[in-house]
């Protein structure tokens, strides 16, 4: 198309797992893509935002929030949860296995200033790992994963119910409902819900994504906690 920039390929990688890893850019928007499927992109963000929004409202008041993000993506998921809790004692752990991906946010990302917050930490295991030596400490977990069937073990499934405090939330994006994620959180013992939030915050919404919230028991209210 006449007057259309270039498309650009900014980063390119092999993860260990033999996946190929790409970061385009177009016009100022940039595309991470997955063996070419894309896993993040700078206009499907409002759908990350509103997850994170939705993940961490049951823990506004909380004086010491800990929120795990699983995968940095292009950093919105990461970003918007940040914005959501401002408080000084809170903590936020990206849980990223592959460290390049952070170097790319940093280099290239709107969002590589969340690297700089003292309040973020980045640890370079899966979010499942995390969860496993973090039994009991988290506030809320987020996750997306709008670029293929997300095959979410039993296993993995308990080890983030474990981790979380109750009434806390693990919200995972996903780009179409799944009754198999959902039967396997809910084996793993959480209440699950699910609602449709539109992928783009901007212009006409013809898009939707599938966002999971499983909770973990009934929230109490902090005014009742001793």
């Amino acid at each position: 198309m006449k007057g259309m920039k270039p498309l650009v390929k900014l980063e390119e990688m092999r993860a260990a797992d033999g996946s190929l890893w790409e970061l385009w850019e177009r016009d100022g928007v940039l595309s991470l893509l997955q063996d070419g499927v894309a896993v993040a992109d700078t206009l499907s963000r409002g759908s990350e935002e509103r997850m994170a929004q939705l993940a961490v409202a049951p823990i506004a008041r909380a004086g010491k929030p800990c929120v795990l993000v699983a995968g940095i993506g292009l950093g919105y998921a990461a970003a918007a949860t940040i914005a959501a809790l401002p408080r000084a004692k809170a903590r936020f752990i990206i849980a990223e296995p592959i460290p390049e991906l952070i170097n790319w946010l940093s280099a290239h990302s709107p969002n590589a200033g969340i690297l700089q917050d003292e309040r973020v930490s980045v640890e370079n295991e899966s979010a499942a790992e995390i969860c496993r030596k973090r039994i009991g400490s988290l506030h809320a977990i987020i996750m997306r994963h709008t670029h293929g069937n997300l095959r979410l073990s039993l296993a993995d499934a308990q080890a983030f119910f474990q981790a979380l405090k109750g009434g806390s939330l693990l919200a995972i994006l996903l780009e179409r409902p799944d009754k198999r994620l959902q039967g396997t959180l809910q084996r793993a013992g959480f209440e699950i819900s699910c609602s449709g939030v539109p992928v783009s915050s901007k212009g006409k919404q013809t898009r939707m994504h599938t966002l999971v919230l499983a909770r973990r028991g009934r929230f109490v209210p902090f005014a009742e906690r001793s």
